[in-house]
């Protein structure tokens, strides 16, 4: 994403609820909250993930 808020790009698949994305301070990881794998339920999960570009 542009500092305009242009050039928004969707970096997940998954079809399920995917939301809250935040980069650690060091920009090298991101964490965001996913309804995937919760078999049905209104589970939320916090999913913690390497950036690489």
């Amino acid at each position: 994403m542009n500092e305009d808020g242009t050039g928004l790009e969707k970096i997940s698949a998954e079809k399920s609820f995917d939301a809250f994305p935040m980069f650690s301070p060091d920009g090298k990881k991101i964490v965001f909250c996913s309804n995937r794998n919760n078999g049905g339920t209104r589970d939320t999960n916090i999913f913690v993930a390497d950036w690489v570009e």
